[in-house]
């Protein structure tokens, strides 16, 4: 039975793993090549390829709504996740439906056969979305958009989400909650205050993780080590208890892990982006 709750649509066995444990976000068919992306409209700013590449500066944004983004993996793919950030889809008051497809169509004329990955849901706010689900085959891929104001999408991945065998070592600190923020002080030649404003908003911590069997770290783990040199990243600490704290986010320096014991690694890493206000 699939539940729904907050950002999330969840599945208790999603990637064989309790949803206590740590979801990372960093692998993605929409770098596949040759996938192609239809739009029910564009506008000239927001391009409807724009959210194919991690960068959040450009973004889509829809003529009319309701709207719709699909992406054609060219072949069948097997996903379990979606990922959306640095979207408008709260503070425009949108709801956001998650579906996939593999092509098939009923009915005369044909309609298109399409299984929700998520509820149709309206976040309240801008802050990452994460969808989990059991891992499932599709070629197709798509973002329903209704509301009154077309939103913007900046960043959408769609593949397979790496589960970790557990979920943080404790003293970590949450990354939504571990905001950065960089004021810009105006003062006086007497050294009165003037104002303050920001100059810069974001989140940065760190995690770790103890006593990672090293056929996961080499197998599973390493392919995000590699991804995370150059790419950022989706990241749900605890989906079960903490659905809504997901954040998008990059490393700035490489991930190495500790031999401990036996067969078994330690890491721990840094990271920074977007999380929520």
């Amino acid at each position: 039975m699939i539940i729904y709750s907050g950002a999330f649509v969840l599945s208790a066995a999603a990637a064989g793993q309790p949803l206590f444990n740590t979801r990372i976000g960093w692998h993605t068919h929409s770098r596949d090549a040759g996938v192609i992306v239809t739009v029910s409209s564009e506008t000239d700013a927001g391009s409807k390829d724009m959210p194919l590449s991690p960068a959040t500066v450009g973004y889509w944004q829809t003529s009319a709504m309701p709207a719709t983004w699909m992406i054609d993996f060219g072949a069948t793919r097997s996903i379990d996740y979606v990922g959306i950030a640095e979207h408008t889809i709260g503070s425009e008051g949108a709801a956001v439906l998650v579906e996939t497809s593999m092509g098939d169509t009923v009915g005369s004329p044909p309609v298109q056969v399409w299984t929700a990955l998520a509820t149709d849901i309206s976040p309240g706010n801008d802050a990452p979305l994460m969808f989990l689900d059991t891992a499932r085959d599709a070629r197709y891929m798509r973002i329903t958009l209704t509301g009154s104001t077309p939103p913007k999408l900046a960043v959408v991945y769609a593949g397979l989400a790496l589960a970790m065998p557990r979920g943080p070592e404790m003293g970590f600190s949450p990354p939504t909650l571990s905001r950065r923020t960089e004021l810009h002080n105006a003062m006086s030649r007497g050294g009165q205050i003037l104002g303050q404003s920001i100059k810069q908003m974001g989140v940065e911590t760190s995690i770790s993780f103890a006593r990672l069997q090293s056929d996961f770290y080499r197998d599973e783990f390493d392919l995000f080590v590699k991804a995370a040199r150059s790419r950022p990243y989706f990241i749900a600490w605890n989906p079960e208890l903490y659905p809504l704290e997901v954040a998008y986010v990059w490393t700035r320096e490489d991930i190495r892990p500790s031999y401990v014991e036996w067969d078994f690694f330690s890491v721990q890493w840094s990271m920074e982006g977007i999380g929520n206000d």
